[in-house]
């Protein structure tokens, strides 16, 4: 009972459930009908598009197969500026390019004299001994202007597209340059190179004789059937548009729907006139019906039948969250009882490491060695040199003032790092003289003297250099600080002392490096390069405000 009142107190939910359901099957209802139609225009525009790029793959490979003939045809029209010899050296460079198309086969140039008899010189030639050039010659026609045949000759179980252009000079000789394109090869070179996506390709000469076909058993064959519906005139003329039910295809392509005997379905036919050189070609594109146009409706109406099953789903779900709603309250008790916890828990582990800094730190404070070496570098001082005793006694007196000064933060400016670091070293150079040389040097602007380090970093890696390495007059320790923009580099040469404590040797670096990790910064690294121990510093711009307290 207490449910029912629950739903009922909700039933708002349940109204905007109602609507939004009743909202899509109209919405569904209105619309199929304009999807089917812009279906069928991207439809188009995808056919479109995969026409024009067989198109040109077409135009572009049997341009290079009939540039010879190209060639050939301008290089004898344009005659009269060229001697006979100065025309027979571009035919045979023509011709030389021309074998290095392996589609290419049986090509020659040849001289046809009526003076002699008949008498033919052959300039240059690869046509095997097997095949009679003379017979081949003796069937041309000549003309005063440049004449082009081409035909499909079948030879054994090799189809030939034979290309031939003839010219008769003014003295009587003829001049015949001849090629085969294998078609054979062509159709095995074009299926490894281009993928028939897209609809099938077959390409005809304006006899409709096959040039390519997926299936190569047509080629070379007459395609009468592809011819019944639309004439070659038609399509070569550009003039005849065969409409149907669907979107006509731009750049003028004629149109078909028919049964393909190869595929066994209905598909769109289109046709174009493809011209290549002094040849007309006829492509021929099929795209299946159901797969290109009927599929793709169909698949935007299982699109919105499952966008119908979703709304059924979402008036199931929201009797659903009216029910969640009446438990949500509890649920978000529960989670801020247990972000409480989480907090509780962040601050115990903070303070357990602001702890372990403190204790770091303290350490350091009360370190008794290093006062210990300075007194008795002092009273050796004091003996040898009073002036100078005197300011080693008030720079140690500021570096303890410098150790015990209560502070609010474990970050220090590297401006006030900087002078206490100035007092440390004139400390440790009294003792230690020439074997130790400290370099302070500025690789940036002022700026960065504003910017945060953590307390003692440079005091105690100059203190682990010293502590940890072996260092003569001789062979003195060199300890280089160099400020730079955004971090401080401490280097100095790497001379390990044979025996030290390992522990000691860490527990600075160790220091540093947990320091940097409490304020989420890891770029905080020592390596050893090259005989030198260098240790990389970040500089950080955390406001005094976000500090945490000691």
């Amino acid at each position: 009972m207490k449910f029912l009142v629950k739903v009922k107190k909700h039933q708002s939910y349940l109204y905007f459930s109602f609507v939004l359901i009743a909202f899509f099957f109209i919405g569904n209802a209105l619309i199929t009908p304009k999807i089917t139609s812009v279906t069928k225009k991207l439809v188009g525009d995808i056919v479109e598009g995969n026409l024009k790029a067989k198109q040109n793959i077409v135009q572009f490979e049997f341009n290079k197969l009939y540039k010879l003939e190209n060639d050939a045809r301008i290089i004898l029209q344009n005659k009269e500026n060229d001697s006979f010899d100065e025309i027979i050296r571009k035919l045979r460079f023509s011709y030389e390019i021309s074998l290095s198309n392996a589609q290419i086969t049986n090509s020659f140039i040849a001289i046809v004299d009526d003076k002699s008899a008949g008498f033919k010189q052959v300039i240059v030639s690869d046509i095997p001994d097997s095949m009679s050039l003379g017979n081949r010659l003796s069937e041309l026609e000549y003309s005063i202007k440049t004449q082009v045949f081409n035909s499909i000759v079948k030879s054994k179980n090799l189809v030939y597209n034979r290309i031939t252009v003839t010219k008769r000079l003014q003295d009587g000789r003829r001049i015949v340059i001849g090629y085969d394109i294998n078609l054979i090869k062509f159709w095995n070179y074009f299926s490894e190179n281009y993928r028939g996506e897209g609809g099938y390709l077959v390409l005809t000469n304006s006899e409709g004789y096959c040039l390519l076909h997926p299936d190569i058993e047509f080629i070379g064959t007459k395609l009468t059937r592809f011819f019944e519906d639309i004439s070659v005139d038609s399509i070569l003329r550009k003039s005849t548009k065969v409409t149907s039910s669907y979107n006509h295809i731009e750049d003028r392509f004629s149109q078909l729907e028919t049964r393909s005997a190869y595929l066994e379905l209905d598909v769109l036919r289109y046709y174009k006139s493809v011209q290549s050189g002094t040849f007309s070609l006829i492509l021929i594109v099929s795209f299946p019906v159901d797969i290109y146009l009927n599929e793709s409706i169909n698949t935007i109406k299982t699109y919105f039948s499952w966008i119908s099953l979703l709304a059924l789903i979402v008036f199931m779900a929201m009797i659903g969250i009216s029910r969640y709603l009446l438990r949500l309250e509890f649920s978000q008790n529960l989670k801020i009882a247990s972000e409480k916890e989480t907090l509780r828990t962040s601050n115990e582990i903070y303070q357990r490491e602001n702890a372990v800094l403190q204790l770091r730190q303290l350490k350091k404070k009360m370190n008794p060695h290093f006062l210990f070496n300075s007194l008795n570098s002092l009273h050796v001082l004091i003996d040898i040199d009073t002036e100078l005793s005197q300011q080693f006694v008030l720079k140690l007196s500021e570096v303890y003032r410098y150790l015990l000064d209560v502070r609010q933060d474990t970050l220090i400016s590297v401006k006030q790092e900087l002078d206490f670091l100035k007092q440390y070293i004139f400390l440790q150079e009294i003792r230690f003289g020439k074997s130790l040389h400290i370099r302070i040097e500025y690789d940036a602007n002022m700026k960065v003297l504003a910017k945060k380090i953590p307390f003692l970093a440079l005091e105690t890696l100059v203190e682990n250099a010293i502590k940890h390495n072996e260092f003569t007059k001789r062979k003195p320790l060199f300890i280089y600080v160099i400020i730079q923009e955004n971090q401080i580099i401490v280097t100095n040469n790497y001379n390990p002392r044979k025996l030290q404590d390992y522990n000691s040797h860490h527990l600075g670096l160790s220091y540093l490096k947990h320091s940097y990790e409490f304020y989420q910064n890891n770029a905080f690294k020592t390596e050893i390069d090259e005989g030198k121990f260098k240790c990389f510093l970040p500089l950080l711009t955390i406001s005094e405000s976000s500090l945490p307290k000691f």
